[in-house]
C-alpha cells in the first residue's frame, strides 16, 4: 500500500459530480482529499490569498479545472507539488511552459470519449447551420408558410477549413471522409508533411477565404486570444458559417455579433463564451442566424463517464512518479523527476521538511 498523499480538489459548477467521484475514489484509496471553495457561475475561482497554505500548502497534486486560476501565488504556496490534472481537456488556466521550470507534472482528460463526442458534435453543429435546421423548425412551430426557395445547402462540395489541429480537429476530418468536402487546416505548428491524406496544411488567410465552414479547434493562448477578429471575418466568403466549440476567447464576439448582423457571414454556431454562462443581455442571444449552446454541444454520457477514471489515474501516476497517460508536458520529465527526487528524500527524513525539497525554482 503506497504512502498516502494529499490532494487538493478544486469546485466547478459543471464538473463538481465528476470530481465529487474523483474524491471518493481518492479517499478509498487512503488519501487526504483538500477541497476548494465553491465557484461561482459566470467568475474565475481564485483561491483566496490567505487560505493558500489551508487549501494547498500539504498538496502532493491539485485537481482542477480551467475555471480555477493556477497562478504562481498557488504554485509558490505549494512546496510539496509533484503535478496539475485537469479532469477535462482545457489546461489554459496554467501556465504549462512556467510548471515544466518548476518541475511539475500536468496532465488533463483527453480521452478518446472526450475528443470523439467533440468531433461528432462539430459534424452535428455543420449540418444544423448547413441545413438550417433551426429556421425550418422555428416555420412548422409558427405554422409558417413554406418559403419560396429552400435555405438548405449540402455540405457536400464545400470546404471545410479546420483552424488547430489537434486530436479533435483530426477526428473531424477523419468523420469528413467520404462527404467529398475539401478540407483545409491551419496550425502556427502544423508541418505538412504530417497531414493525414485528404487535408490540406495552408495559412490561416488562404484558409479564411476559400473555407465555406472555419470551425475553430485552438487552444486558447495568448497567441490564439480573438485569434477571430474583425479583419479575419472580413476575409471570409460571405455566405460562410464559423464554429467555435474550442474557447470563447478564441473569437471576438463583439466583432461576430456584427458580422452575423451585418450579413457579413452567412451564421455561426458557438458553443464557448468568454464569459460562462453567457450573459442574459448579451447581444448574440437576439441573432436567429447564431445557435449558441451553453458549452456542452459535445458533452455525452460517455464523455462525462470517462472523466473520473481518467483523471484518477493520472493522479495515481504521478503519485508513483510514472509518466501519466494524458501527460501534457512530457518534455518536463527530467526536471519532474528531479524535482520528485528532491521530495521523495524529504519525506523520507520526514515531512517537517519537505517545504525545503524541491529544487528552487527560477523565472
Amino acid at each position: 500500500m503506497p504512502s498516502p498523499h494529499t490532494i487538493f480538489i478544486a469546485a466547478d459548477f459543471v464538473l463538481d459530480p465528476a470530481l465529487d467521484s474523483v474524491a471518493d475514489r481518492l479517499r478509498e484509496q487512503g488519501h487526504t482529499v483538500v477541497r476548494g471553495p465553491r465557484a461561482v457561475p459566470g467568475r474565475k475561482t481564485v483561491l483566496p490569498p490567505d487560505r493558500l497554505g489551508e487549501l494547498v500548502g500539504a498538496a502532493d497534486v491539485i485537481v482542477a479545472t480551467s475555471r480555477v486560476v493556477i497562478d504562481d501565488a498557488v504554485l509558490d504556496a505549494a512546496p510539496r507539488l509533484r503535478g496539475v490534472v485537469f479532469p477535462s481537456i482545457g489546461t489554459e488556466s496554467l501556465d504549462l511552459a512556467d510548471a515544466g521550470r518548476r518541475g511539475l507534472m500536468v496532465a488533463n482528460g483527453a480521452t478518446p470519449e472526450n475528443f470523439q463526442s467533440m468531433a461528432e458534435a462539430t459534424i452535428m453543429l455543420m449540418l444544423n447551420l448547413s441545413y438550417d435546421l433551426r429556421g425550418t423548425e422555428d416555420l412548422l412551430r409558427r405554422n409558417a408558410p413554406r418559403p419560396a426557395a429552400p435555405r438548405a445547402r449540402m455540405l457536400q462540395g464545400k470546404t471545410v477549413g479546420l483552424v488547430g489541429f489537434g486530436r479533435i480537429a483530426r477526428a473531424v476530418a477523419d468523420r469528413l471522409r467520404g462527404w467529398n468536402v475539401e478540407i483545409l487546416a491551419s496550425s502556427p505548428r502544423l508541418d505538412p508533411a504530417q497531414v493525414p491524406a485528404g487535408v490540406r496544411a495552408v495559412a490561416l488567410d488562404t484558409l479564411l477565404r476559400a473555407s465555406d465552414i472555419v470551425s475553430l479547434h485552438t487552444t486558447l493562448t495568448p497567441g490564439s486570444r480573438h485569434l477571430i477578429g474583425p479583419a479575419e471575418l472580413r476575409r471570409m466568403k460571405p455566405g460562410a458559417f464559423l464554429l467555435n466549440t474550442a474557447r470563447g476567447a478564441c473569437v471576438d464576439e463583439a466583432a461576430v455579433h456584427q458580422a452575423l448582423r451585418d450579413g457579413l457571414i452567412a451564421g455561426a454556431a458557438l458553443d464557448a463564451f468568454e464569459v460562462e454562462p453567457l450573459p442574459p443581455d448579451s447581444p448574440l442571444r437576439q441573432l436567429d442566424n447564431a445557435i449558441l449552446t451553453p458549452h456542452m454541444a459535445g458533452h455525452t454520457q460517455e464523455l462525462y463517464a470517462s472523466f473520473a477514471p481518467a483523471c484518477v489515474r493520472n493522479v495515481e501516476a504521478i503519485l508513483a512518479g510514472e509518466l501519466p497517460p494524458h501527460a501534457c508536458n512530457p518534455s518536463a520529465a527530467p526536471a519532474w523527476r528531479e524535482r520528485l527526487a528532491g521530495l521523495d528524500g524529504a519525506r523520507g527524513g520526514g515531512l517537517a521538511h519537505a517545504r525545503n525539497a524541491a529544487p528552487p525554482f527560477r523565472k
